[in-house]
């Protein structure tokens, strides 16, 4: 039993970076209906602005984290406007695929940075472990699982109780209604690509403790993607169940099978937890079902 609490526990804290990458991604979707390939760049790119900031320039960590969400903010900005923009009133299907593109040429400057190295990532929350119900949990986590909590509660409350906010969510319902409501859909594009960047630097920052700097950091957003479809592409709470329930599949799973089968169970447990869900709930767990009458 202490094994398993201890799975669970820490599966939780990486579940909770799981739904904040998430997050961005429903961010995106919810607003302007383009599921977004390009987040993982995003995270990335925000991690390697924290770095500069913090270690190779010397900053203060508060300064260092204003440079990496500044920096995410402006790259969020430009991915909307030079790629994202010009493709309004298109198909969804040509935003989608602007993001793959967008995907592709980060991933090559990304790698071009790197230069194939891995750059050791500096663990600045508080070390050591705690015991809870007699399993050690490290406090670095607890503190990463709550710095998510926070971000989902600032960005809720935003959604709910902000001018900008309830322009997102009239924008989400309909664009054309929105438009003639005098909402200015186009700058709620812009700031909904710039916020979605800001959680994703967010992301990248807490994740590259864990996975360092490193050209496969980018591969996590392909989990967030995961997650955001087993919580429904445009539930924000969905995003926060389905990070914490991937991260829970994937250590429990992996802490009892890895044994039995060699290893590699974590790699393919959340994908079929996603078929899984999908077969019984089509648009996820908290996805709107949408019915079009003709």
């Amino acid at each position: 039993m202490q094994f398993f609490l201890e799975l669970s526990l820490n599966g939780l804290v990486i579940g909770a970076l799981y739904a904040l990458v998430a997050l961005a991604i429903v961010l995106v979707c919810k607003a302007t209906e383009v599921v977004s390939l390009a987040h993982g760049q995003l995270l990335a790119f925000g991690a390697l602005f924290f770095y500069v900031g913090y270690i190779l320039l010397g900053l203060p960590l508060w300064v260092g984290w204003l440079v990496g969400l500044a920096m995410g903010a402006v790259l969020g900005f430009a991915v909307e406007r030079i790629c994202l923009r010009p493709l309004i009133g298109q198909p969804l299907f040509s935003g989608f695929l602007m993001t793959f593109a967008v995907f592709m040429v980060l991933d090559g400057i990304f790698a071009l940075i790197l230069k194939g190295e891995a750059w050791g990532f500096p663990d600045f929350l508080p070390k050591g472990n705690i015991t809870i119900a007699g399993s050690s949990v490290p406090v670095g986590g607890l503190y990463s699982l709550g710095i998510c909590l926070v971000v989902f509660l600032l960005t809720v409350l935003f959604f709910r109780y902000t001018k900008v906010g309830l322009g997102m969510r009239a924008t989400a319902e309909s664009h054309q209604l929105a438009q003639s409501a005098g909402i200015n859909v186009r700058t709620i594009f812009s700031l909904v690509w710039i916020l979605s960047a800001v959680v994703a630097v967010v992301a990248g920052v807490m994740l590259a403790r864990y996975y360092d700097i490193r050209f496969m950091l980018t591969m996590v957003a392909f989990k967030g993607l995961v997650v955001a479809m087993v919580g429904g592409l445009d539930s924000l709470p969905g995003a926060l169940v389905g990070g914490l329930l991937l991260g829970w599949v994937e250590n429990v799973a992996s802490g009892y099978l890895d044994p039995i089968v060699g290893g590699g169970i974590q790699e393919v447990a959340g994908y079929i937890m996603l078929l899984l869900v999908l077969l019984v709930r089509p648009y996820g767990i908290f996805g709107l079902v949408r019915i079009e009458r003709v």
